[in-house]
């Protein structure tokens, strides 16, 4: 794994909201780490960005990120940083349901989009500049006590969050009528809980879930002879073809082709 990466995972009450923290340190280095991709993971991002900045190339558009706070929705396909020398990013990375506590119900306007923290309605009067050079342990604690004020719930967020704990522990491999069938409501309702409140449709985050799944077993496998055509069907594709094109659709390149040095993928713990 890429020294320049690193994760830190958060205890306590923090350990609801909050999956991971990855962080991106080129704070040393005089030279610009350069075109390294992060695939979709599912999750929603808060960016802590001090010093020169990132560059980020994303749907064929092309972006400069400087320092400060950007919120990230979902990303349903890779995208690629540059981390120019004298910088370091801090990406909080929260599971799919919390946004939903924190006021977010629009969230399919964030999809595939990063932008200024302090241009969300929910977080201009919270302060977050002051996150910047904190280290992880004062970070997630600020975190917890700020956002806490903004924590809500009803039946429609608790329906979500379940709906995504089911896929999450399912790895994917489940289907948005049985989803719907388990917590007693329509496929229309789910649907339209997860444009509000995920920003994308329920199908879509279950094949993000289930192709992250299939790539951590690229990366970290249990036996080093696992055929492609193995990877496919332990995680649920019908077959090769099929498994190569959701790969590709998801990594812009077939599982042949992939090459884990060129991407920031999770630590195996």
């Amino acid at each position: 794994m890429d020294p320049i990466y690193n994760e830190y995972y958060v205890n306590g009450k923090s350990a609801n909201f909050i999956k991971k923290l990855w962080i991106l340190n080129n704070s040393q280095d005089q030279s610009p780490i350069l075109n390294k991709g992060v695939p979709p993971n599912g999750c929603f991002t808060l960016s802590i960005i001090k010093g020169n900045g990132l560059n980020i190339k994303h749907k064929n558009k092309a972006r400069h990120l400087s320092e400060g706070i950007y919120f990230c929705g979902q990303i349903t396909e890779t995208l690629y940083i540059d981390i120019l020398s004298g910088t370091k990013a801090t990406m909080i990375q929260l599971f799919p349901w919390t946004p939903s506590f924190f006021g977010i119900s629009n969230a399919y306007l964030f999809t595939d989009k990063i932008c200024p923290a302090n241009e969300i309605a929910k977080f201009k009067d919270l302060n977050l500049g002051n996150m910047i050079g904190l280290e992880n342990e004062k970070l997630s604690g600020f975190l917890l006590k700020t956002f806490s004020s903004l924590f809500r719930s009803n039946d429609n967020i608790d329906l979500t969050t379940e709906s995504l704990q089911m896929i999450m522990e399912k790895k994917g491999n489940i289907t948005v009528s049985s989803i719907a069938r388990s917590l007693k409501c329509s496929e229309r309702h789910l649907q339209k809980s997860f444009k509000n409140f995920i920003g994308i449709s329920p199908k879509l985050f279950i094949n993000i879930i289930k192709l992250r799944d299939a790539l951590d077993d690229i990366v970290y496998p249990i036996d080093k002879l696992q055929t492609m055509t193995e990877v496919a069907v332990s995680n649920g594709y019908n077959d090769q073809p099929h498994f190569n094109n959701a790969f590709a659709s998801f990594i812009g390149k077939t599982p042949k082709n992939f090459n884990g040095k060129e991407f920031f993928l999770t630590i195996k713990k």
